[in-house]
């Protein structure tokens, strides 16, 4: 393998475990942890935009707690579903079901299949499920009215008696909106956020990770020539605060070298991966942009724009932070 193989493979593989992340997967495996003990089965639900990380935090909760097989028979006691876009309610049980490797018997009504999926998750000893972007089921346009799905979840924790931990895009908040006897059987949502430019130790969180992709390109042999404060600054510009952003420039700038005997990385390199990068800051203040050869700092206010419009875009309200001395 090849150095610039290899920087592929370990930019891919990483998983940086910085403390929004750290702190996402403590409360959840805390929630896993009450659940398979045996204590009363609760919702929990985690919004986030898009990039912010969430399928890596699923990720590494279903490595936490692996599925195994015990004389042939499936035992997950942490189910990992995912919900394919346009999705409807009726739809569920079958997710459910591929999740477990189980084929849909044709022609089964709907209450013979909510059976059939709840004895089947007993089998498997289940005690808590996790839905990934359970929020296609209220994408925009779709037809499937909140208050049917949000009735499904609450019937499979009330009779099956299993933890539900949601993920998806803000918008799955609408499931709770809808039902009252719902929001009852939740915890208060987790919204995962991206960082925020404007709080110093958030910033530093964000600078950190930065740092630490840069380590890995140096100690490759590509270190990256671009003065560690541009690098930060321009690269939220692209991210908004959002690490899976951060880690899809740092894939590209890695593969854009793949052809390349070890060498620096310049300012050209990291502008010439940005067609492969979705941008998610401001669309008002691009990043990277201009000849990198001055090195001046990033207003204050762009940087917030970048931030502001990750999460208006996600239709993620603005978090109000007290300034210092309030109570």
């Amino acid at each position: 393998m090849t150095p610039a193989e290899q920087l592929r493979r370990n930019i891919e593989n990483c998983e940086l475990a910085h403390p929004m992340f750290v702190e996402h997967t403590r409360v959840l495996k805390q929630h896993i942890d009450d659940a398979l003990a045996g204590f009363a089965p609760k919702i929990n639900r985690v919004p986030g935009p898009s990039g912010v990380g969430k399928s890596s935090l699923i990720a590494t909760l279903a490595r936490a707690y692996p599925q195994t097989r015990v004389d042939g028979r499936l035992q997950a006691p942490v189910l990992v579903v995912e919900i394919p876009q346009f999705a409807s309610a009726k739809q569920l049980p079958t997710c459910v079901l591929h999740a477990l490797g189980l084929q849909v018997v044709a022609k089964m009504t709907v209450g013979s299949l909510f059976h059939f999926m709840k004895k089947q998750l007993e089998l498997a000893g289940t005690r808590v499920v996790i839905f990934d972007e359970i929020s296609h089921l209220v994408d925009e346009g779709s037809r499937v009215p909140p208050r049917a799905v949000s009735d499904w979840l609450k019937t499979l924790l009330d009779q099956a008696q299993i933890t539900l931990i949601l993920f998806g895009i803000p918008r799955l908040e609408r499931l709770f909106s809808a039902n009252e006897q719902l929001r009852r059987r939740s915890r208060p949502a987790r919204v995962f956020l991206p960082y925020d430019a404007s709080d110093a130790k958030q910033m530093a969180a964000y600078a950190a990770c930065v740092t630490n992709y840069a380590r890995m390109f140096a100690a490759a042999g590509y270190p990256i020539s671009v003065p560690p404060r541009v690098l930060v600054q321009q690269s939220y510009l692209l991210t908004g605060g959002l690490i899976g952003v951060l880690a899809d420039f740092m894939r590209e700038l890695a593969r854009g070298v793949a052809d390349s005997a070890p060498r620096a990385l310049t300012y050209a390199d990291c502008q010439m991966v940005l067609d492969d990068v979705s941008h998610a800051g401001s669309p008002h203040q691009l990043a990277f942009q201009g000849s990198g050869v001055e090195d001046t700092d990033v207003p204050p206010a762009a940087m917030k724009q970048a931030y502001v419009h990750v999460l208006t875009s996600n239709s993620t309200s603005v978090p109000v932070r007290k300034k210092s001395g309030d109570k």
